[in-house]
């Protein structure tokens, strides 16, 4: 069973001092203070000196001794009743306000050596306090009073104007502006902490308030950045898909004629500038001494070449169909054929015979 349990909570009443139950002892020894000094002053001086002494028979003593005797045991029970029975077992031993607190101190505050340890330590942490990038000006002063009720607890304190410089100086590179606006206008030395602080405040709301009315049209084109790059992705994915919706064996078959057809084009444009129109009469195979040797490559007759071989011009035209599929897969494969889609039917014979020539004159 917690032992803590039936005792009255501090801050309820103020008839029943602050209640100690062996943790935060600097914040309860602050408030006890004010307490005994509200109730009496009489109490605190009694704690902060030794009590007065009455004579051991009881018998002897005269009002004036019961009266001062009154105010050493008002004083002791007050301290009886503001300590957890788990701290009371420290100090039941003492028969006075003066050594009960006395005895507290030193069990949570220490020797002086103690003390001054322990100032050092938050002197240093004073030194070093920062205030964090992600901290607000009222979460900032909260942790730096803190700091400063402690060391002044330890009997060691700051003036107004050295405090004022220190939150100046703790403050992040963003506040420069602010902080110099502050050291060129104000007189540090004057200044009060308060003053310095709603000051502070009032420029981070005022920052707040500018941020939050550039944050919505900063949301309004990210979400427009947003649907373009989702709209781009589905028209790539949806192009990717187009050629897959034909069937396999025209696929197989357009395919195979497209890429054949795609590198004799690439081959005629790029010696386009250097060659010349294919003209009849100007291959070397023309003369008349040589062309009736000449035997035709397709239906294997003297007299002509194949690109004049009447049984290939048939052919040709019976293929007519084949070619105009292979124009229109030229269309789908990529931008830079869209020229191929102007050569005309006779064009695209051409063409072939031309390349038939040069394989001719190869074999010859």
């Amino acid at each position: 069973m917690d032992s803590s349990k039936g005792y009255m909570a501090e801050g309820h009443s103020v008839t029943r001092p602050p209640f100690f139950d062996g943790t935060d002892y600097p914040y309860w020894k602050n408030c006890m203070q004010v307490f005994q000094r509200a109730q009496n002053f009489k109490f605190w001086k009694i704690v902060r000196t030794r009590p007065y002494e009455l004579p051991q028979d009881e018998d002897t003593w005269t009002k004036d001794q019961i009266a001062k005797g009154t105010l050493n045991w008002s004083a002791l029970n007050m301290m009886q009743c503001a300590v957890h029975p788990k701290e009371y077992s420290r100090v039941s031993t003492f028969t006075s306000a003066k050594e009960m607190w006395d005895k507290l101190e030193l069990i949570y505050e220490g020797t002086s050596e103690v003390r001054e340890s322990k100032v050092s330590m938050l002197v240093s942490e004073y030194e070093m306090f920062k205030m964090n990038n992600d901290e607000t000006i009222s979460d900032m002063f909260a942790r730096f009073m803190v700091l400063i009720n402690g060391l002044k607890g330890l009997k060691k304190e700051y003036s107004e104007s050295d405090l004022v410089r220190k939150i100046l100086r703790s403050l992040p590179s963003s506040w420069n502006t602010k902080v110099t606006v502050i050291e060129d206008s104000k007189n540090l030395s004057t200044m009060k902490v308060d003053k310095l602080i709603g000051s502070l405040m009032t420029y981070e709301l005022n920052v707040k308030r500018k941020e939050t009315e550039e944050n919505p049209r900063k949301s309004i084109a990210l979400k427009a950045s947003k649907k373009v790059s989702s709209d781009s992705k589905r028209s790539i994915q949806q192009e990717s898909l187009e050629p897959e919706s034909s069937s396999d064996s025209e696929n197989d078959e357009m395919a195979m004629l497209t890429r054949q057809f795609k590198k004799f084009l690439k081959f005629k444009k790029r010696g386009s500038g250097n060659s010349k129109p294919f003209q009849k009469g100007t291959n070397r195979f023309d003369s008349p001494n040589k062309k009736s040797d000449v035997v035709c490559y397709e239906c294997k007759k003297q007299g002509h070449m194949r690109g004049e071989c009447p049984e290939l011009k048939k052919k040709l035209k019976k293929d007519k169909f084949t070619f105009k599929k292979s124009k229109a897969m030229l269309a789908s494969w990529s931008d830079e054929d869209e020229d191929s889609q102007a050569i005309s039917e006779d064009e695209e014979i051409q063409c072939l015979m031309a390349k038939s020539d040069d394989s001719t004159e190869m074999v010859g």
